[in-house]
């Protein structure tokens, strides 16, 4: 009825919200869940193409049947670009620009981000921003640089970032870290706006400040030129401030000016030494610190007092004692070594001991390069390791002998001088310390980066062989038989002086060693016989003579030709030839031409060979040189000379006969010819008869007294 409200149900339903149904309401769930999942369901599918991401429960792909429903996504709005650091800096005050540059040089990883901080800043990079920039600049160089594997020897001393060769003896194969030369140009740039803003900032740094910054620079230094005004600028702002020093940044200071190779002098010297002393009676020297300090002072050849030399030396006795790392004795030892050799510092033998003995639990963690500095270093200074000590150190050495280890170590080195280097950062540059490690102190170099059970180098083992040639304590037989055989494989990357000591401490080891091993020392050293000096091909001769072995003849003649060939350059200079001039050779000595001749005859395999007249003529040459030297010929040469002669079955002539036993006549009278024995006057007798010549009236008689003796 018109104006009655209606009470039937459809018209109260009508009333209210329309009410959905069960497929309608699980649409508008469906779209809700969409709608959430959406950005993520984006980034997802952002990370990568080729493999489909799971979605989120709920999420339906398709469009949605649903009356009005917006079914498409709205595109992302891209991500904000990074203001530049110029712009950014902009409308603050000076105080909180200054923070936000260090804020960034915390944050810097590579060049450019150094780069953009000074570009920027300009003036504005105060004191504490260009501390951080020193200390974390190098390590993003170290970053930046890469790897590489050379073979020529270096020299034992340098910067951290280019020391990498251990010495000219031998060519092992090492890494030196170096950068590309686009990054190369950066760092010299970037390194030259540093060092104006350390000139214009010089009076605001703190005493760590300036150790840190001097350190920060001699790292720069090893891959770029830095120049050396700047260091002679912070030494004479640092001169009066240097009572307050303490060990870490005295030990730092002075491998910073050491690498820089800026040498202090004067009363800056004086008040440095004063420092360190003062330091020594109160203070606690870290190994480290104490490697540092030495290394710095050695390399500039820089001697305190004695005293305080040995204040030194008992400090870091203690600390080894303490700690037993190889790594800081062995930069201490090879600094004592240097001392010893320069200024004739030594310290006692007992000393000495005991700092081996300190070596001793570490020596199997060893670096390679630390563990052969330690007994060259004894050895330098004429001190004997203890035979237990010895023992322990073969079987470390025998563990760095890995015969396949020479390609292992070519294929490795990259990635252990990244890891060194890594390594490297995560130390150097903190505020007053920029310390190294021990590797870079002693200049055993990124060589010695390598894991401690890495392989020796060549010129590791070259000296090692050097050194263990000339220690009292023959290593055990069975450790003998071992070494020939894992040495065998590392001849070919050997050079000539570790191939001579290698054969040389056989020899005085009394150690034959395999044919294999022979074979192929004959091959990789008639390779290498134009770099041979007459001293190594002496030496190699003689050590082969006194293992008894028998050298093949093409071999042995090119060893002779090579020895011939010097002593013609040597007469060429005595005569004063102009081409001689120009290619001047080292001096053969008159010992070195009786053991080559002798040497020569013994082990030669082919005895008509030996008497052809190539070389017979290299044989004459060997002798009438030998007769330009008898003034300095003892008797016992005498005798060998000739015996060697008359084995070879070579006359040498009879006015070089007469010149012989004259020069012999007068040597016998001086010594009284106390170590010739019967059996050299009998051989003597023999070979003068064979040749038909009289003898010396003056000689005759001594030589049938020493047979009437001998009766």
């Amino acid at each position: 009825m018109p104006g009655t409200a209606s009470t039937s149900p459809r018209c109260q339903a009508s009333s209210v919200a329309p009410r959905l149904s069960r497929r309608e309401r699980c649409f508008v769930r469906c779209l809700a869940g969409a709608n959430s999942q959406a950005p993520r369901a984006r980034s997802q599918r952002s990370i990568s193409r080729r493999s489909p991401q799971p979605r989120a429960s709920g999420f339906q792909p398709d469009k949605v049947p649903f009356p009005g429903a917006v079914t498409s996504a709205s595109p992302l709005p891209a991500a904000p670009q990074p203001t530049p650091l110029d712009v950014e800096l902009q409308g603050l005050s000076p105080l909180e620009a200054q923070k936000r540059l260090t804020g960034r040089v915390k944050a810097a990883r590579s060049l450019a981000d150094f780069a953009a901080v000074i570009h920027a800043g300009g003036r504005l990079v105060d004191a504490i921003c260009l501390v951080a920039i020193l200390s974390g600049l190098p390590r993003a160089v170290q970053r930046a640089a890469l790897p590489v594997l050379t073979t020529s020897g270096t020299s034992s001393s340098g910067s951290s970032a280019s020391r990498g060769g251990s010495g000219a003896s031998g060519a092992g194969a090492s890494t030196q870290l170096q950068l590309p030369e686009q990054e190369a140009r950066e760092l010299a740039a970037l390194a030259g706006g540093v060092v104006a803003l350390v000139r214009l900032r010089l009076r605001e740094f703190d005493l760590n400040g300036l150790v840190t910054v001097t350190v920060g620079l001699a790292k720069l230094g090893g891959y770029v030129a830095v120049e050396a005004a700047v260091f002679r600028t912070i030494l004479t702002h640092l001169e009066p401030r240097l009572p307050g020093l303490g060990t870490k940044a005295l030990a730092n200071l002075m491998w910073a000016l050491a690498t820089a190779g800026v040498q202090p002098c004067g009363s800056w010297l004086s008040r440095y030494y004063a420092a360190v002393e003062r330091q020594l009676e109160e203070g606690a020297w870290g190994g480290g610190d104490l490697a540092n300090l030495l290394w710095g002072l050695a390399k500039f050849d820089l001697m305190p007092e004695v005293w305080l030399m040995d204040q030194l030396a008992a400090a870091c006795l203690a600390q080894l004692q303490r700690s037993h790392c190889a790594a800081d004795g062995a930069t201490a030892l090879t600094c004592l070594a240097r001392y010893s050799c320069t200024y004739n510092y030594r310290l006692p033998d007992e000393v000495l001991g005991a700092y081996l003995a300190a070596l001793q639990p570490g020596l199997r963690a060893a670096a390679p390069g630390d563990l052969v500095a330690i007994v060259h270093s004894a050895v330098c200074m004429s001190h004997m390791p203890s035979r237990p000590f010895m023992l322990e150190f073969y079987g470390a050495v025998l563990e760095r002998l890995a015969p396949t280890g020479t390609a292992a170590a070519a294929a490795t080195a990259p990635a252990a001088a990244s890891a060194a280097a890594a390594s490297g950062a995560t130390t150097g540059g903190a505020a007053a310390a920029g310390g190294v490690g021990a590797g870079a102190r002693a200049g055993h170099g990124h060589a010695h980066a390598h894991h401690p059970q890495g392989e020796l180098s060549g010129a590791d083992f070259s000296r090692l062989l050097w050194s263990l040639s000339r220690v009292d304590c023959t290593p055990p037989r069975s450790w003998l038989r071992e070494f020939v055989e894992v040495a065998t494989p590392k001849l070919g990357s050997l050079r000539h002086r570790a191939l001579s000591e290698l054969v040389w401490a056989l020899a005085v080891w009394d150690a034959k060693p395999s044919g294999r091993f022979l074979d192929e020392f004959y091959r990789v050293s008639a390779r290498r016989l134009h770099e041979y000096p007459p001293a190594q091909i002496a030496d190699t001769l003689s050590a082969l003579s006194k293992l008894g072995c028998r050298a093949p003849a093409p071999w042995l003649g090119g060893m002779l030709a090579a020895f011939c060939a010097s002593l013609l350059v040597a007469q060429q200079q005595q005569q004063g030839s102009a081409a001689a001039a120009a290619a001047v050779g080292p001096e053969v000595r008159s010992h070195e031409l009786v053991a080559v001749l002798e040497a020569a005859v013994d082990i030669a395999d082919d005895r008509v060979w030996l008497g052809q007249p190539q070389q017979r003529r290299l044989l004459q040459l060997l002798a009438d040189t030998a007769a330009s030297k008898f003034a300095v010929f003892d008797a016992v040469s005498h005798s060998r000379l000739v015996l060697a002669l008359a084995r070879a079955n070579l006359c040498p002539g009879a006015a070089w006969l007469a010149q012989q036993q004259a020069s012999l006549a007068s040597a016998w009278r001086s010594d009284g010819g106390a170590d010739i024995d019967t059996a050299t006057a009998a051989g003597l007798r023999q070979a003068y008869r064979a040749w038909d010549v009289e003898l010396d009236s003056g000689l005759a008689a001594e030589l049938e007294g020493l047979g009437l003796q001998q009766q």
